[in-house]
């Protein structure tokens, strides 16, 4: 990274993105995907929606060549105090905003539009190479010094500017965990832009250099190459057989067996919440266990067999159907309606679920949903029909006691809201999943362990086979069926490409 003054002032030499060409030529040959945890997510974002400081981060461009400048544009949704750091490919994290050239006020009227470099700033803001993916993140606080504090970076080679006194997996465990100490009503949000750097084939000598220019920075040392730290998978499996399931433990089983075999995951890495211990207290402390077990380089994947429901949008209300998607989980008694459900922790609804995510330090969070998320049929839908059964759990509404079906839900990709999480689900949220006799076990986690164990390459690939084999194995039952049964879609939500990362053995 560099920046340079206007031409007729000088050139600021600083350079951030500097490791040994033939890593980072292997790194510049695609920047789309990521291809660690650092390329994901290096800062969590805020779980709760009502105190979520939503920051729009933009550049000018984001394929760049060495020695372009660029544009920072940024603004914020309240009035806050933002940060915003240039993460290298060498590792340093820079300080850009505030600094002393720009000022040291970082603060952020609300709904206003600003920029790095400033027009007023007197300096450019330009790429230094060599190829890579640079990462620009940002956070806002509405309380100046708020989880990192001043003290926390030092200056900058005698610069103007500061960086962070630690490495990525040092800034995102501090944030972490300083982020996760305050109230859910403190407002902070996060964000983060990559640029990918890549080299021209033949660069040019340059001549535009002002030769009485002085540099008012000294060139950083070019560091040794970083190689990526050791990183495992954690697995918590949860098999749930309420109401007339009989098989989701051994889906479970055989889920955590294909990932044993094919991902060579260690038994000390797995956590398996069965039967009566699939409580809401086993979930919540499945996740705790994820979360000590787990670093940001971590893979962690949750697994979940049993039934779902859904019920009305509970605060924060954030539902576009009006609707919020619940894991049912072990009880003895079925309870009179969703209110007694929620009070007897019968349900775990999806905005807990995102918050309890967020706890797990882990920047690679896979989640494998085999249950229903609403049901748009018949109440005949609790009972057996031709070997199938329903994974929908009907609750009845307080006020009515008539059985809730819903009816209205908006057919689309669930999402837990988790900027860094691939969510397979077996079925959009306004079907219906089912268990089959035949098989014994879920159609889908059926057809997605075979897939595995039959030689897919990724999970994304094995889930695409799975996926068309569901399809047609459902579809056979609805042409039986037609006015019992309705189609099973599964659904793969994955902005960040995690499941094409999760690779297996041959």
């Amino acid at each position: 990274m560099l920046f340079s003054k206007k031409v007729s002032v000088g050139v600021l030499v600083m350079s951030l993105s500097v490791l040994l060409f033939v890593v980072s030529h292997a790194l510049g040959q695609d920047c789309t995907g990521a291809k660690d945890w650092k390329d994901i997510y290096i800062l969590p974002t805020n779980p709760h929606p009502q105190s979520n400081i939503k920051v729009s981060l933009s550049v000018d461009k984001q394929r760049v060549r060495p020695n372009d400048n660029i544009i920072l544009t940024f603004h914020a949704d309240r009035e806050c105090y933002l940060t915003i750091m240039d993460v290298g490919t060498s590792g340093r994290i820079l300080r850009l905003w505030p600094n002393d050239i720009s000022g040291t006020d970082n603060r952020c009227p609300a709904n206003t539009q600003m920029c790095f470099p400033a027009p007023q700033d007197g300096f450019r803001y330009r790429i230094a190479g060599p190829e890579g993916t640079e990462r620009i993140i940002a956070y806002a606080t509405a309380e100046k010094g708020k989880i990192l504090s001043d003290q926390e970076f030092r200056s900058f080679q005698g610069s103007r500017f500061r960086e962070f006194s630690g490495n990525p997996k040092d800034l995102a465990i501090t944030f972490e965990s300083r982020a996760s100490s305050l109230s859910p009503s403190t407002p902070w949000g996060t964000a983060q832009i990559n640029l990918c750097i890549s080299e021209p084939r033949r660069e040019l000598p340059r001549t535009d250099r002002d030769p009485r220019s002085q540099p008012l920075i000294p060139p950083v040392p070019q560091p040794r190459p970083l190689t990526e730290p050791s990183s495992k998978m954690c697995v918590l499996a949860l098999g749930v057989p309420t109401g007339n399931l009989k098989f989701s433990v051994r889906d479970a089983q055989m889920f955590l067996e294909a990932l044993r075999g094919k991902m060579g995951v260690q038994e000390s890495n797995v956590r398996r919440v069965f039967g009566s211990e699939a409580t809401y207290d086993g979930f919540v402390n499945g996740i705790d266990w994820l979360a000590s077990r787990t670093q940001p380089e971590d893979t962690a994947v949750v697994y979940f067999s049993g039934h779902g429901s859904s019920i009305p949008d509970q605060p924060p209300l954030d539902e576009e159907d009006g609707r919020d998607e619940c894991f049912v989980l072990h009880h003895t008694e079925k309870p009179g309606d969703w209110r007694q459900a929620l009070d007897k922790k019968v349900l775990l609804v999806d905005d807990e679920f995102n918050v309890l995510m967020k706890r797990i330090p882990a920047r690679k969070k896979i989640i494998v949903a085999d249950c229903c998320h609403s049901g748009t049929i018949n109440k005949e839908m609790g009972i057996e029909v031709d070997g199938f059964v329903s994974k929908y759990y009907p609750l009845r509404d307080p006020d009515t006691k008539e059985e809730m079906w819903a009816f209205k839900s908006v057919s689309k990709p669930t999402s837990y809201g988790n900027d860094h999480e691939a969510l397979l689900s077996a079925c959009l949220d306004n079907e219906l999943s089912y268990e089959n006799k035949r098989l014994e076990g879920s159609v889908f986690t059926y057809f997605l362990v075979q897939a595995i164990n039959r030689g897919a390459p990724d999970l994304e690939t094995a889930f695409s086979r799975a996926k068309q084999h569901v399809l047609e194995y459902v579809r056979e039952g609805v042409r039986r069926n037609p006015n019992k049964m309705s189609s099973q879609t599964p659904q793969l939500t994955d902005p960040h490409g995690l499941a094409k990362l999760l690779q297996f053995r041959r």
